[in-house]
């Protein structure tokens, strides 16, 4: 797993399905074993991702 700052997003036609999908830009903070070879901004499906909002479980209280 690795934290990353959204770029873009986008939605595309796979399989006959529309998929969101972002552009986004790790930061370098990382859970594994091997560190990442390169920062550079990748596209990913909106499957994979977990979206964290600073300051948003401060407001529930």
């Amino acid at each position: 797993m690795a934290d990353a700052i959204v770029d873009k997003v986008t939605a595309r036609l796979v399989d006959g399905r529309l998929r969101g999908m972002l552009r986004v830009r790790p930061t370098g903070v990382e859970s594994g074993f091997s560190k990442r070879r390169s920062l550079r901004k990748e596209w990913i499906s909106s499957e994979h991702v977990r979206v964290i909002v600073p300051g948003v479980a401060d407001e529930r209280d």
